[in-house]
């Protein structure tokens, strides 16, 4: 089992009152266990409110004018990356109904528009859990990684069309392939090893019927030292930082190495 050590490292300016909601923490996960965990922070008040959604574990600082640094570090040993390749994908007709709300489209996965190029593609394929590869690597066959060819308003149907994109990009259009196809597919924000440069990096998940398993249609980490941040239907839902008030994101570094 990966052994990794991950850290985020955030400096900003508050010009007035300013408060932020961060995803920078390790998620709750199955697949992954945090073994140590170090938070520092400077110049905001720290509220941890034990929300938890879909595995995300959010901070709420509140800061005045001024300087804020945040420096986060955990170690977390994360599961082999063991699927079954021939384990039959279910149906509506047997799908567990708390995984439904994942086949449906959404603001940047528009399932139900590209749903018709899923069929096309991949209707005749053997619905296993070999499909789930297939798709990842057709998006990654098929889709360029060019940064500054998207934009945070650009959906999938749009990657489809200009076959170009960034990773959320792709990691939207692998997500609606997979819902057009009725599977159930999300969007994961995670700590990635080796990704040049180092980023937060967006990818995706489906279920097999028998287990979350992670897609990274960019080809740009091991996917099997992937950890998982914050789930949610597309980018919307995992973005690291919301914010209210004022200020200026002066730093942002993100580390992933093998502890």
């Amino acid at each position: 089992m990966p052994l990794l050590n991950v850290r985020a490292g955030v400096d900003w300016t508050a010009d007035d009152d300013a408060t932020t909601v961060l995803l920078v923490r390790v998620g709750e996960a199955d697949a992954q266990r945090v073994r140590d965990e170090h938070l520092e922070v400077d110049g905001a008040e720290v509220d941890d409110p034990g929300v938890r959604w879909d595995g995300a574990r959010p901070l709420r600082l509140r800061a005045a004018a001024g300087p804020v640094r945040l420096r986060y570090a955990a170690t977390v040993e994360v599961d082999d990356d063991v699927r079954d390749t021939d384990v039959e994908l279910p149906t509506l007709r047997d799908l567990d109904l708390g995984l439904l709300r994942w086949t449906l489209p959404s603001r940047y996965c528009p399932s139900d528009v590209i749903g018709p190029s899923a069929e096309a593609l991949f209707g005749d394929a053997p619905r296993t859990g070999a499909l789930l590869e297939q798709v990842r690597g057709w998006v990654e066959a098929n889709v360029a990684y060019v940064p500054g060819t998207s934009d945070a308003h650009t959906a999938a149907d749009e990657t489809l069309l200009r076959r170009t994109g960034v990773c959320r990009d792709l990691a939207h259009l692998t997500a609606s392939l997979l819902r057009g196809l009725g599977i159930p597919a999300r969007l994961v924000a995670a700590y990635a090893l080796d990704l040049d440069p180092p980023d937060f990096h967006a990818v995706v998940e489906a279920h097999d019927g028998m287990a979350w398993r992670l897609l990274d249609a960019t080809g740009l980490a091991p996917v099997g030292t992937l950890v998982r941040i914050v789930t949610g239907r597309d980018a919307a839902d995992i973005a690291w930082g919301t914010t209210e008030g004022p200020l200026t994101l002066d730093d942002l570094e993100v580390a992933v190495e093998r502890a």
